[in-house]
């Protein structure tokens, strides 16, 4: 973790050059305040304020931190990437709005609500959690609001990811548990959920339209089945998944193309 000690007038001024010098917000370092500033006598012998600023890790591997340290933990274990119609893949992704088939009990939404605050006051996350019944039989969403959503949220949402992979794993080990738990902050999955749609659909008109195959940026798995969900019925083109780990990506052809064989490698000269 990157630290720096910095001085100034005021204990103020010295977060502040601190903060210049790591080129950091905030919120992301930690303060400790080492020495606080003296004037001395007559301007004379006076001491500046003094503090130490040390970088956080990111919020997803300090949240990591917490679930590997809970007991039961297998440290090899991995966010799961299974793809949509494959085996061990999650339920599919359901629109907002969806009806609920099962109502998970007031006391599972009351726990899995209380493990995310848990958590989030952990993290010294100021954010207000909401329970109910989420879009998949049984299970529980929670919906997040406060000024920490962008932190919770993370980039191309990481970090709730990884949030929402915790609380299901902490409250997956109680007895009666069997509803999977969804976070939204701020309605960003609501809105990644319709940005994607409308990306999905606008791409396979230009498959179809070119005659050729259309890749789109590397997802997690979640959002790559809600690519594949939203072009399930289009019988003029097809989806599929290519790629390792991080960079796997959905690829869109026209339906035409992915039903011709693959052209052979040229031998090796």
């Amino acid at each position: 973790m990157r630290s720096i000690e910095s001085e100034g007038d005021t204990i103020d001024q010295a977060i502040e050059r601190a903060l210049r010098a790591l080129d950091v917000a905030r919120d992301q370092v930690q303060i400790e305040i080492l020495t606080d500033a003296t004037r001395g006598l007559l301007g004379f012998g006076g001491k500046k304020a003094r503090v130490r600023a040390t970088v956080r890790p990111p919020l997803a591997s300090r949240l990591l931190g917490l679930e590997a340290e809970a007991p039961g933990k297998d440290s090899r274990e991995t966010f799961p990437q299974a793809e949509y119609g494959q085996p061990g893949a999650t339920a599919p992704i359901q629109p907002p709005g969806a009806s609920h088939a099962a109502t998970p009990s007031e006391a599972f939404q009351l726990k899995c609500k209380g493990t995310l605050e848990a958590i989030l006051s952990h993290l010294g996350a100021s954010c207000v959690v909401e329970a109910g019944p989420g879009s998949d039989p049984g299970s529980v969403q929670l919906a997040v609001s406060g000024d920490s959503g962008g932190l919770l949220i993370g980039r191309r949402g990481q970090t709730l990811d990884a949030l929402e992979y915790i609380v299901n794993r902490i409250v997956g080990r109680e007895d009666g548990a069997s509803g999977r738990v969804m976070i939204d902050v701020e309605h960003y999955r609501e809105r990644r959920f319709e940005h994607l749609t409308q990306l999905a659909r606008r791409l396979a008109e230009k498959a179809k339209r070119t005659g050729r195959s259309v890749t789109l940026n590397p997802m997690s798995a979640r959002e790559r089945r809600v690519v594949h969900l939203a072009l399930q019925n289009d019988a003029a083109i097809s989806t599929r998944s290519q790629g390792e780990g991080h960079y796997r990506k959905v690829v869109i052809l026209p339906a035409e193309r992915s039903r011709r064989p693959a052209r052979p490698k040229p031998p090796a000269s």
